[in-house]
């Protein structure tokens, strides 16, 4: 317990009399200081208790002044040494006091200023004993409480005990991993409200919000009512939440990629139906029943390396539902996270989660949602088409119905993007030296079912000077748009290089 200015008093080998300032002597002391200045303000923190035997305070207005002083510099009290200077406290000194809310205490001839410092020395240090027993006493509650299986929760309980006051860890998107009580409704909706901020400070008038990071990463939160006797013990307690976080990042991280190896496989089609089943029926998805895949993936011009590892790291889910594992499948393929849903389970939430989590990396990010069909050709169907919806561009986008020529141009083996490129690079290549229109004009000329007409009203020109650039894209590509092979060849050629519909330039 910190010395009190009563504890002093209470000592009868001290043999200190109490004069004035009754109210003020609980008041605790932090430290003593002697002095025989007239002005000690200069050399106070606060909190101290004043020794002195006024030497220096022979007239009343003196002993008055030095009463202000010490009481604005916020002195717990003073404490006057009798039988030199002074036989008894000054009249003066006790009045101002007792004006001031000051406590006075007489100290006889006979009790050295020594002995109240070191009596008070003494007990400070054994409280900051006490005090750094406590923290550790803690601490090791804290991680016993998380060993022993307890997890976040019972973490959580030691962190109420000790500050009573109800304690909560939330994810960055609001949802609630664990909370003390089990339901703390009211401080989760009042964290949520202020728009998860880190918040250290309740006297704002807000909780407690500490930010839990893991690998740099803002993870989660550790929200409390308020710190009380735990506020020491709050740092140590975050990065214990930081270490219970990165585990279970580490352990969904873990099977995220033996999901992705097997998705891999079955979308390249490189293990047998049967065992594609197996394989999955292992992972928990049932592929007699419909599922779809929802693919989330960086700006293909996203900066920075290594782009599997970053996706790797992110901490995301798909749903609100801590402690358990997802509901859903969720993998890292490559350049994508990927998401296998049920028909059952609704697609828009596990979709912008995705969104959310790709954006603190590139705000440009897609994420790409496919039908949901039944069977391993149905998964890698859903797969394809969420792969197409990626090319509209950043957000959230539903594919379409997969046609053969998307199928082909969808499948990861085949460099049907780079081919594409090399049949048109004679015509890209006679745009950009004469700021021509040779791809506009075949891109319009195909999807017009090669109608002169149609493409002159639509590039707003003759017909003629149609003829003439479709002459030259004969030329160039040394193909017969009077040939369905050719024409097809040329189609796809557009579609394997502007997977955009055009709105980027061919790889």
């Amino acid at each position: 317990m910190p010395m009190s200015l009563r504890g002093l008093l209470q000592d009868n080998g001290l043999g200190l009399r109490l004069r004035t300032g009754a109210a003020g002597a609980d008041r605790i002391v932090r430290w003593v200081a002697v002095t025989e200045l007239a002005d000690p303000t200069p050399w106070m923190t606060g909190g101290e208790l004043i020794l002195t035997t006024g030497l220096r305070q022979r007239t009343t207005a003196a002993q008055t002044a030095f009463v202000q002083r010490v009481a604005a510099a916020g002195a717990s009290g003073i404490g006057f040494g009798t039988g030199l200077s002074h036989t008894a406290v000054p009249r003066a000194t006790v009045a101002e006091a007792e004006r001031q809310g000051l406590a006075v205490l007489e100290v006889p001839y006979e009790t050295p200023f020594i002995a109240i410092s070191r009596l008070v020395a003494e007990r400070l240090a054994a409280e900051d004993h006490s005090a750094q027993r406590r923290l550790v006493d803690q601490h090791d509650l804290l991680v016993q409480a998380l060993l022993s299986g307890g997890g976040l929760t019972a973490l959580l309980r030691i962190l109420r005990r000790c500050s009573g006051a109800e304690a909560a860890v939330i994810d960055r998107h609001g949802t609630v991993l664990a909370a003390a009580p089990e339901r703390a409704d009211a401080l989760v909706e009042e964290v949520r409200a202020a728009g998860l901020e880190p918040a250290g400070d309740p006297g704002r008038g807000g909780p407690l919000c500490l930010p839990v990071l893991v690998d740099g990463a803002v993870t989660g939160f550790l929200c409390l009512r308020a710190a009380g006797d735990a506020a020491d013990v709050l740092p140590y307690a975050v990065r214990l939440i930081g270490l219970e976080l990165a585990r279970r990042q580490a352990r969904l991280a873990g099977r995220r990629e033996l999901v992705g190896q097997v998705l891999e496989d079955v979308v390249r089609d490189v293990i047998a139906p049967a065992a594609a089943e197996r394989r999955l029926a292992a992972l928990g998805l049932d592929v007699k029943a419909a599922h779809r895949v929802v693919l989330g993936c960086l700006a293909a011009d996203a900066p920075g390396s290594e782009e599997g590892r970053r996706l790797a790291r992110l901490p995301w889910t798909t749903t609100g539902r801590p402690g358990s594992p997802e509901p859903v499948l969720t993998a890292v393929v490559n350049r994508y996270l990927v998401a296998v849903l049920p028909q059952t389970t609704p697609v828009d939430e596990p979709a912008r989660r995705i969104g959310t989590a790709l954006s603190a990396l590139d705000a440009r990010a897609s994420v790409g949602i496919g039908g949901c069909y039944r069977g391993v050709d149905g998964l890698r169907w859903s797969w394809f088409e969420a792969q197409a919806a990626l090319a509209k561009g950043p957000g959230i986008h539903g594919g379409d119905p997969l046609d053969l020529p998307r199928l082909l141009l969808a499948h990861p083996d085949l460099p049907l993007k780079q081919l594409g490129a090399e049949v048109l690079r004679p015509l890209t290549e006679f745009d950009d030296d004469r700021h021509g229109d040779l791809v506009l004009t075949l891109r319009a000329y195909l999807a017009a079912d090669c109608s002169v007409q149609a493409v002159a009203d639509q590039l707003y020109v003759h017909r003629n000077t149609v003829r003439y650039w479709l002459d030259q894209i004969e030329r160039l590509t040394g193909r017969s748009l009077q040939s369905l092979q050719d024409r097809f060849h040329l189609w796809l050629a557009l579609l394997a290089a502007y997977p955009d519909g055009g709105r980027s330039a061919p790889a």
